[in-house]
């Protein structure tokens, strides 16, 4: 287990409030919940959301939600950490299984390829139910062997593209200069919890 999970698991929700632990449940029964709508249904609601929104409508004891909110944040980003490390560690065991395969028929083809051209074996190579045939993949440029800046570089061979600068368009907004004829500039919103270190525990 890691150590962001376990601080999270040495201070159980429980701990640091029932509101928190209600909260938890809910959420856990809105998730599976919403599962279940998934497999009836591909368009997903926002049944955690919908949690949270029910819980912030309702009057009173605001301080304890904000608390209880931040809390089960709290624990579902130390779980994902840990989840994410199993995953990884998960992956690397399935990458070296690929790994293993590909290079095993990488290593047959290639040796194919080396009997085919030094005449060991034909192009076509028949058995009871297989066959195996050498054939020649569709040509491609393996290498410009000219500067592409040189006058001699025939134009019909390059390829000119032209992508807006995303990065001097914000700077000049930010200077004031208008750029509404070229560009549409939006500022979006996000949320920020935080945990007093007066409060916490």
């Amino acid at each position: 287990m890691l150590t962001e999970e376990r601080k999270i698991s040495e201070l159980s929700l429980r701990e640091l409030s029932l509101d928190a632990v209600k909260l938890w449940q809910e959420i856990e029964e809105a998730q599976l919940s919403a599962e279940e709508k998934e497999d009836k249904d591909s368009n997903r609601t926002n049944d955690v959301g919908l949690v949270i929104q029910k819980l912030m409508e309702n009057q009173g004891a605001i301080e304890a939600k904000v608390d209880a909110i931040v809390w089960v944040k709290e624990k579902l980003e130390a779980e994902l950490v840990g989840w994410k490390a199993r995953m990884e560690s998960a992956l690397k065991l399935y990458e070296s299984a690929i790994q293993v395969r590909e290079s095993a028929i990488s290593e047959i083809k290639a040796m194919l390829l080396h009997l085919h051209s030094v005449g060991l074996i034909p192009e076509k190579n028949i058995g009871k139910e297989c066959e195996i045939e050498i054939r020649q993949n569709p040509p491609k440029v393996a290498s410009i062997v000219m500067d592409v800046e040189s006058e001699e570089f025939p134009p019909q061979f390059k390829k000119v593209t032209t992508s807006p600068d995303s990065k001097a368009i914000l700077e000049a907004y930010k200077l004031g200069i208008d750029i509404s004829p070229y560009a549409e500039i939006t500022i979006g919103e996000h949320v920020r919890f935080k945990i007093k270190k007066s409060k916490q525990k």
